[in-house]
């Protein structure tokens, strides 16, 4: 299956350690939406990264074909569990992205993919620690120096920093 990666797997090296059977097939940018951050990710220590509708912005990142297993892996670690389900953490939602530069020697083009909207919950800015993830990930797929620079403009909340005074 696709799914659009904007943020924490967006980095090579998280994306590897969680799925190592993961083929990308290139970078794509999500038309019409923006990053929001509307539940906070105890395990991250700030607001996870979530997608919006938002006319005229983009969001940016990498289409990765997964396994099956893979998928199901994911859907445990992001908290969804079925459609509708009202216990699920995020929702998985099915997007059509534009595929800018592919991996694969085709052409760019549209294609379908799942990503996950987080259920608000105490919306946070992210943490430092995210955040750098995100532009790790950025920096590796070469990602527009716009988009870039809007990530690395993002504010950012420390709940460890906040705890120690």
């Amino acid at each position: 299956m696709h799914y659009f990666a904007f943020g924490a797997d967006l980095d090579p090296v998280e994306m590897r350690s969680r799925f190592p059977e993961h083929r990308i097939v290139g970078v794509a940018a999500l038309r019409d939406h923006r990053l929001a951050f509307t539940r906070f990710a105890p395990e991250w220590g700030g607001g996870l990264a979530g997608v919006q509708t938002h006319h005229g912005d983009s969001v940016w990142g990498i289409v990765v074909d997964l396994p099956d297993q893979d998928v199901t892996r994911l859907d445990e670690l992001e908290g969804f569990r079925a459609n509708d389900d009202q216990h699920n953490r995020s929702d998985r939602r099915i997007v059509t992205v534009d595929l800018t530069r592919p991996d694969d020697d085709s052409v760019p083009r549209r294609l379908r993919a799942f990503v996950y909207v987080p259920r608000p919950s105490n919306p946070s800015p992210p943490s430092t620690r995210y955040l750098e993830t995100l532009l790790r990930g950025a920096a590796a797929w070469r990602l527009p120096e716009d988009y870039v620079a809007r990530l690395r403009g993002l504010p950012v909340s420390d709940a460890s920093e906040k705890a120690g005074g």
